[in-house]
């Protein structure tokens, strides 16, 4: 009985093992959500408009292929957004919601493996989405312009960055709310709305908000800019020889990515934490 008992754990699955089959199986049920196809359908009606929109007005094609492509990179941000909110806002308080949690917690899974391998999928989905959005504008743009630019490459691998901050902070919302809808509501207005807005009060105390995870992302447009921006002090006059003077701050990008990483090392240990305590409850 001891030599089948030591045969069987030595047959259960690695760690990595069970990560993997989580993932792939969530990846599987986001391939057949509708939420992706709503975003895809997002995606279609974005291209649309920056594509469709400046022909119909009769407006001039740029010929500089970096500024046409930075039409369609200014949804990036947005893109990465919505897809965090729909993919990691509610993908761990749903298995306690919805009690899914009884059917997937009693199985010889970790729950680190669980958690990761789902915080894996919602970062593969992203990324796919992301790669799609780009490559159809790259290749609209090399069709408008006759040319292409490497730094909407940079740009992407910047976005795919940004998502996996986004979608970390997702996993530490879902596992720390007890309903979907607040998790949901949460992440979407928190990248939206209440990062965004401490980032731009920052500056109005010479502050500049390069911890700040949402200004961090928009290296994914800035990194269009040829040269590169840097920090500039701007004046206005009020009268009287008097000026108001504020600063115009802009992300760089090693310390983007950087604050990125630690934003998912962070979101992840602690959604893990709160996850790996959380218990059932009828």
């Amino acid at each position: 009985m001891e030599g089948e008992t030591i045969n069987n754990r030595e047959r259960l699955p690695s760690d990595l093992q069970q990560i993997m089959t989580v993932a792939r199986y969530d990846v599987l049920k986001h391939l057949r959500s509708r939420r992706l196809l709503g975003l895809l359908a997002l995606e279609a009606v974005l291209i649309g408009l920056t594509f469709g929109l400046p022909l119909l007005l009769g407006a001039d094609t740029p010929d500089d292929p970096t500024e046409y492509m930075s039409g369609f990179v200014g949804w990036a941000n947005l893109l990465v957004v919505i897809g965090a909110t729909m993919f990691a806002g509610d993908a761990i308080v749903s298995e306690f919601q919805a009690r899914t949690g009884y059917l997937l917690f009693p199985n010889p899974v970790k729950r680190s493996a669980i958690f990761i391998g789902k915080y894996l999928s919602t970062l593969g989905i992203i990324v796919l989405m992301l790669a799609v959005y780009y490559g159809v504008a790259a290749a609209l743009t090399f069709g408008m312009t006759g040319g292409a630019s490497g730094l909407w490459a940079y740009s992407m691998l910047l976005a795919f960055a940004y998502g996996a901050g986004a979608a970390a902070l997702g996993f530490l919302i879902s596992s720390a709310l007890k309903g979907s809808t607040g998790a949901l509501v949460l992440t979407f207005f928190t990248l939206l709305m209440i990062m965004p807005m401490i980032a731009q009060m920052l500056p109005l105390g010479d502050i500049k908000p390069w911890f700040i995870l949402t200004f961090c992302g928009q290296a994914i447009s800035t990194v269009l800019t040829e040269p590169y921006p840097v920090d500039t002090l701007e004046s206005i006059p009020l009268g009287n020889g008097q000026y108001f003077e504020y600063w115009i701050y802009y992300p760089e990008i090693g310390v983007s990515l950087a604050v990125i990483a630690v934003y998912v090392v962070v979101c992840l240990g602690l959604g893990l934490y709160l996850f790996r305590r959380r218990e059932m409850v009828s």
